[in-house]
Order: C-alpha cells, then sequence, then structure tokens
C-alpha cells in the first residue's frame, strides 16, 4: 500500500484544504449574493462564521490528548466539512435554515485548521520537516482555488461555486486515507499534555502578547476577505481579474514560505512582527485609496508580508514550544487571530462599508498599529 512520508502527508493535507479555502474565502460572499442576501447580511454571516471557527479552534484540539491522534481527528473533520458543505446546497434558500448548517461548517473548518498546522509543527518539531516549504503548498492551492473557481464562474455562473468547494474537499479526504511511513511520537509527559489549559498558555504574559499582535495583524485582513471580490466587482472588475489578483496574493505567499527557512529563521521574531505591521497599514491605507489595477497588483504582493510573514513568525514561535502546549497554542492563534478577533473586526467592516468601502479598509490599518507597541521581545 501506498504511504507518504510526514513531508508528503502535510504538503497533501495542506493543499487539498486550500483549494476548498480559496474558493471559500474570496467567493462564498459571491455565491451568498447569487442566492439573493444583500451585503448588510453577507457581513454578518461572514462575521458570525469567524466566530463559529473561533469555537472550532479550541474546542477541537481539547480532543487530542497526545500527536497520535491528530492524524484521525483531521479524516474525521474532513467528512464532516463534506457533509456540511453538501447540506448548505439544500438549505441556503432559507436563511433559517441554512444558519446552522452553516455554523456546522465553520466550526469544523476552523478545527481542521488548526489541527492541519498542528500536524506540521509536531513533525516539525520530532522529524524535522520544513514547515516554510511545506505550508507553501497550501499557498499553492489557495491560487489553484481561487483561478479555478475565477473561470468557471465566468464560464457556468455563481451556482458553481459550492460544487467546486464539495470537489476539493473530496479530494482532501482522498490524500489523508493514505498513511504516513512513520507516526508520531507520544513524548513520556503526554499525561500532562491534557492538562495544559488555555488558562494557563494565556497567563503567560510573552504567549499573550504574541497572540494579541499576531491577531491583530491577522484580523485586519477582514475588510479584504470579505468585501474585496464584491467591492471590486461593484467597480467593473470581473471575476477572473479578482481571481487573478487573489492568485497574485498567494503568489507573492508562495515566494516568502519558499525562502523563510534561509532568510528569517536566525531573525529575531519580534523585529518580523513589527515588519508584518508596518506593511499592513500601508497595504490598507492602499487599498483604501485606489482600485487602479497595477496598485491592486502591488497592494497583493504585500500579502506576503501581512499575512505570510506573520503567520510564519508565530508558526515558528509555536514550534520552539513543548510538544504538549502546541496543540492548543495552535488553537489559541488561529482562535483568536483567524477567528474571534477577526470576527470583531469583520463586524466592524460591515458596518463601514454600507457608508464606505475606502473607510473600511482605512479602519483595519488604524486597528492593525497597536501590534507595533504590543510584541513582546522573542528570539
Amino acid at each position: 500500500m501506498i504511504k507518504f512520508s510526514p513531508f508528503q502527508w502535510t504538503s497533501f493535507n495542506f493543499f487539498g484544504y486550500f483549494c476548498a479555502y480559496g474558493v471559500l474565502m474570496p467567493f462564498f460572499p459571491i455565491w451568498l449574493e447569487f442566492n439573493g442576501y444583500n451585503s448588510e447580511v453577507i457581513g454578518l454571516l461572514i462575521a458570525s462564521g469567524y466566530l463559529f471557527r473561533f469555537l472550532g479552534s479550541i474546542i477541537t484540539p481539547q480532543i487530542v490528548t497526545q500527536p497520535s491522534q491528530l492524524l484521525n481527528v483531521a479524516r474525521f473533520l474532513s467528512v464532516l466539512m463534506l457533509i456540511s458543505c453538501v447540506l448548505m446546497v439544500y438549505t441556503v434558500g432559507a436563511i433559517w435554515w441554512l444558519l446552522p448548517i452553516f455554523a456546522l461548517f465553520h466550526i469544523i473548518n476552523g478545527g481542521a485548521m488548526t489541527i492541519g498546522d498542528a500536524i506540521a509543527s509536531t513533525w516539525q518539531k520530532q522529524v524535522g520537516i520544513d514547515y516554510g516549504k511545506t505550508r507553501l503548498f497550501g499557498s499553492i492551492a489557495f491560487v489553484v482555488g481561487s483561478l479555478t473557481t475565477g473561470y468557471i464562474v465566468g464560464w457556468f455562473g455563481e451556482q458553481t461555486i459550492i460544487w467546486l468547494m464539495i470537489s476539493f474537499f473530496v479530494l482532501l479526504l482522498s490524500g489523508q486515507l493514505f498513511n504516513p511511513t512513520c507516526n508520531f511520537v507520544n513524548p513520556e509527559q503526554n499525561k500532562t499534555a491534557s492538562k495544559v489549559s488555555y488558562l494557563s498558555l494565556l497567563k503567560d504574559k510573552t504567549i499573550l502578547r504574541m497572540l494579541i499582535a499576531t491577531s491583530l495583524i491577522q484580523a485586519a485582513h477582514a475588510t479584504y476577505y470579505t468585501y474585496s471580490t464584491l467591492y471590486w466587482k461593484s467597480q467593473g472588475i470581473s471575476p477572473e481579474t479578482s481571481s487573478l489578483l487573489w492568485g497574485l496574493s498567494v503568489a507573492s505567499e508562495i515566494a516568502i514560505f519558499f525562502i523563510s527557512g534561509r532568510i528569517f529563521a536566525n531573525k529575531k521574531i519580534h523585529y518580523l512582527i513589527m515588519i508584518a505591521a508596518s506593511v499592513a497599514m500601508i497595504r490598507w491605507v492602499l487599498f483604501g485609496s485606489t482600485v487602479f489595477i497595477p496598485l491592486l497588483m502591488l497592494g497583493q504582493i504585500l500579502h506576503s508580508i501581512t499575512f505570510g510573514l506573520t503567520h510564519f513568525s508565530m508558526i515558528r514561535y509555536i514550534s520552539s514550544q513543548p510538544s504538549e502546549m502546541i496543540p492548543k497554542l495552535q488553537g489559541l492563534y488561529f482562535g483568536l487571530g483567524f477567528s474571534g478577533m477577526t470576527a470583531l473586526f469583520t463586524f466592524f467592516a460591515s458596518i463601514t462599508y454600507g457608508y464606505s468601502p475606502s473607510l473600511s479598509f482605512l479602519l483595519m490599518a488604524v486597528l492593525v498599529a497597536p501590534a507595533l507597541f504590543i510584541v513582546p521581545k522573542v528570539k
């Protein structure tokens, strides 16, 4: 029977997940609009989705008490994602039917992202896989997902969006069914793993400040994630062009992950976070000021810093911690940065977007600024 090395298994796991994510992030709002939802309702749904992702990110690591459980949990979550995605097809016509399925999907999807990165971080610690190189397969997949969807939507219509997501989840699950060539090693102190609580982690001032600083930078992507495709469409930019712009952002992310191990491995983490926060402020001011395509392209290239460098720095920090802390620390990072605080920022964005899309982007530049002063001095 075919087996994957830890690097291959992790890379395929990232690839399958982020192919679907490349449909979800840019095009799910378009699918909701196609099914009759206005921008205010879409904003509230997306904001609530981040809250549900927060729950998934916090709850799922509680299931994992030792590293050997990670792969089976990942497979189980993929089955649930596939089922809930299919159910959304048949419930989208009525919001009160859609909402519980939408909530279930985002709880599971948020948990799956957390577990996927916990797998990579644990194998990085145990067998030395290069996180940056395996994670870039996720970035490549995001480009594949967004570009494929942009062109298929242009050819066949917006009703195809949800079916493309379903197809990519099938791809993800099919790859996860292969076994790795080596299993995780459960540390001798694994009995203490379950005793590591979220509260004990948050009481550590360095961990807390790292979480807040990186969460501010990641959450400031809220307007971009929720409204950029809708905004560009209202300004006459086609879905194909929007997908190319999203693809460019992730292509730059691929480049940063590819070189991260060589260029940034020995740089002080707090300096990297400060650079990312500064660039984020520039990027959101730029997006709030123009829809000129060459400048939008420049802004998308900066995604390599605002997302890529921030994420690499935090994962490097998490991987340096004891193995028993990694799943829950990963859960806090995804729960706060990619879910909880992003939900709050998306709510702010939904309020300001109705008055002025430009103001919504400029607000993100203001909200990210405190990260410069909060990030702790860590190596």
